[in-house]
């Protein structure tokens, strides 16, 4: 199995990246996170909405309606919310493509690994793990969300860190997990 590139990763998420730093308590700082991140989405994502990729797709969707929402209809009232709504909608892309038998994770994984492999169980059991691990971090963010919601600044530097941490771990897992995965499958059929 080829490693994943972490790169790919975090620029296929620069756009919730980017409007979890910039987004802001003002309606222009809010607007302008927005706008950039819904060019950032359209920018990263070009090549992946053309191959119906579920996250750049969900993405896109994402940014458009929420500046849509908030620049053209003044809808503040979701500001509040934002968070909270884009945590469920990262969780949602997790647990529903897995439950859909098709986890997000397969359609980055399979621009690196050859076609025959594609149905291979170790190849889809590994993207089952990845996927269902990044669910349960974008879960930990929702719960973070509602918890700064209902405690505003009750978290501290944790709270605005949260983002990095998660990404870092979810990084670090994609890259090292396959890896471990793979022994563990060669140990097995080999009766290590």
């Amino acid at each position: 199995m080829i490693k994943p590139n972490p790169i790919v990763l975090l620029i296929s998420f620069s756009p919730w990246i980017l409007f979890g730093v910039l987004a802001g308590p003002s309606q222009t700082q809010l607007e302008l996170a927005l706008l950039i991140s819904l060019i950032a989405s359209l920018v990263v994502g070009y090549k992946d909405l053309k191959k119906k990729m579920i996250v750049p797709t969900v993405t896109v969707i994402f940014f458009s309606i929420s500046f849509v929402a908030i620049f053209f209809f003044h809808l503040y009232v979701i500001a509040p919310y934002l968070g909270m709504i884009s945590n469920t909608v990262l969780t949602l892309i997790s647990l529903g493509s897995l439950a859909a038998g098709m986890p997000w994770t397969s359609q980055y994984a399979r621009l690196e690994v050859p076609e025959e492999r594609w149905n291979d169980p170790g190849f889809i059991r590994i993207n089952q793990v990845l996927t269902g691990f990044w669910g349960l971090l974008f879960l930990s963010g929702l719960i973070k969300s509602i918890y700064m919601f209902i405690y505003p600044g009750s978290l501290g530097i944790f709270g605005d860190a949260y983002i990095w941490i998660s990404i870092i771990i979810g990084v670090v897992f994609t890259v090292k997990y396959p890896q471990y995965a793979k022994k563990r499958i060669l140990n097995k059929s080999t009766g290590k």
